[in-house]
């Protein structure tokens, strides 16, 4: 029974998502939420053609924060997220947080074979803690920390920018990635997505996150690409390597450095108990991939 009113509670979330763009006289909208191969994403609704758009979110249903301000503009929307000031349908939509890296034990951090990837988590732990802090003094009541940190995670992922102007648009904000994914537009008033190529009735309509690193992914997103040709490795200190760089100069000191680096990442590790088990593979399996090409092997 618990499960049966869970679902129709969200189906009723949802619903009232959909309906609270249709209802706008600047809202368009030929898709859906529905369970996807990866998950929960957006669907066709109707055949759609190449660069025709899918949605148009307007910007009076958006959470909208400047870049140009002194405090930082993830850390105001996520107060904004934990404070209610979301239309109602769009907070009762929005997912949990992503598994990002600064959610992972010290164990399995350590287990991607990468220092350098471990101190950018270190630093964005420490970060949030001065968000959660610059929080505080606007709003000295809240005591809910870990409520605002799941906020500030999910606001980083899933918003999309506009000029100087950060946008958490709902129903695009639900867009999974695909590196060959459709594109979004900011057209005045509004937010839109439009088709990458032709789609039919049904098909997933995925939003192109843009070319980032691993590392990005991981911090940021908490996945990974089955492969990225845009990755770039860290060597230590200041020194990467990419695949836009290969092949290196023999006398090229990275070559040494990329070969160091390559001991730290041999094999697969176990941690058979690690739901995390087979990303840390992956990452580790395209971090040896490209430090090996790097070295010339």
């Amino acid at each position: 029974m618990r499960r049966l009113l869970l679902l129709a509670a969200c189906t009723h979330a949802l619903d009232a998502l959909h309906a609270l763009i249709d209802a706008h006289p600047k809202g368009l909208r030929h898709l859906r939420v529905a369970q996807t191969s990866t998950g929960r994403g957006l669907v066709a609704t109707r055949p759609l053609a190449a660069e025709e758009p899918a949605l148009r979110v307007p910007f009076d249903l958006c959470a909208i924060e400047s870049d140009n301000e002194e405090s930082h503009w993830v850390s105001r929307m996520a107060s904004r997220l934990v404070r209610n000031e979301l239309q109602a349908a769009h907070k009762e939509s929005l997912p949990g947080p992503p598994d990002v890296l600064t959610r992972w034990p010290d164990e399995a951090v350590d287990a991607l074979g990468d220092p350098s990837l471990a101190s950018e988590a270190d630093a964005i732990f420490f970060w949030r803690d001065a968000q959660w802090a610059a929080h505080l003094e606007r709003h000295p009541g809240d005591d809910d920390r870990d409520r605002y940190i799941d906020a500030l995670d999910l606001v980083c992922s899933r918003t999309v920018r506009c000029g100087t102007n950060l946008v958490l648009a709902p129903l695009l904000d639900m867009a999974n990635h695909r590196p060959d994914g459709c594109s979004y537009k900011c057209e005045g008033d509004s937010v839109a997505l439009y088709t990458s190529g032709a789609l039919a009735e049904g098909d997933e309509i995925c939003l192109d996150y843009g070319p980032r690193p691993n590392s990005e992914w991981l911090l940021h997103y908490g996945f990974l690409p089955p492969s990225n040709k845009d990755d770039v490795q860290g060597l230590g200190g200041p020194y990467s390597i990419g695949w836009s760089e290969l092949p290196l100069l023999e006398d090229d000191g990275r070559v040494a450095e990329a070969r160091e680096c390559l001991d730290a990442v041999q094999g697969d590790v176990g941690m058979l108990d690690d739901p995390r088990r087979d990303m840390i593979n992956e990452y580790r399996s395209q971090r040896r991939r490209l430090l090996r090409e790097a070295c010339g092997d």
